[in-house]
Order: C-alpha cells, then structure tokens, then sequence
C-alpha cells in the first residue's frame, strides 16, 4: 500500500498496528514471555 494524505496514513497505519500486534503476542504465545516490558526499553535519557 502507497499511502498518501492523511486518511491514507490513517489506515495504513492501523493495518500495520494490528499486525505488530499480533507479531507481539505470537511471539509472547510461543516464548512464554512478555515482549513489553520496563526493562526491555532504553533507559531514560539515552536517544537513537
């Protein structure tokens, strides 16, 4: 999908959610484990 304006990206972008999403919690389902977490993150101050 090529989204382009505003209502283009809106969509695209909640497709593109709901798949992370559900990426998210196979992934958690098969690991046993949350992916999501406060330790799986940057620690404050540190930016990409």
């Amino acid at each position: 999908m090529n989204a382009t304006g505003l209502e283009e990206n809106k969509v695209a972008g909640k497709r593109g959610g709901g798949i992370a999403r559900q990426a998210r919690k196979e992934l958690e389902e098969t690991t046993g484990r949350n992916v999501i977490s406060n330790e799986s993150g940057l620690p404050p101050g540190i930016d990409e």
